[in-house]
């Protein structure tokens, strides 16, 4: 008899949360950056390209670093990396004399 842990989440639970951590956390650097070139004086134009080019350049950031995280957790929870031949464990060198 299997059973599931019923407090961990699924992949496109856990994914759509992600999403969502991502998006807000972009919109308020946006925010940030779109205030700060307010108090300069820039005009709207100027504050809804900044803005833009904050959000999505945070969310590119985000989406790398989530990304980033997932592989090499996949990587780590494999033997494949342990699994490599050492430098001195080389079966290629002659053996022997002659």
């Amino acid at each position: 008899m299997t059973t599931t842990n019923p407090t961990r989440l699924s992949r496109s639970v856990a994914w759509a949360l992600w999403l969502l951590v991502i998006v807000l956390f972009s919109m308020l650097v946006a925010v940030c950056v779109a205030a700060l070139k307010y108090a300069t004086g820039a005009g709207i134009a100027d504050l809804i390209l900044y803005a833009g080019g904050a959000f999505g350049t945070t969310a590119g950031l985000c989406f790398a670093a989530v990304g980033a995280v997932t592989t090499l957790r996949n990587w780590t929870t494999t033997d494949d990396h342990r699994n490599l031949p050492c430098a001195s464990a080389d079966t290629n060198r002659p053996t022997g004399s002659g």
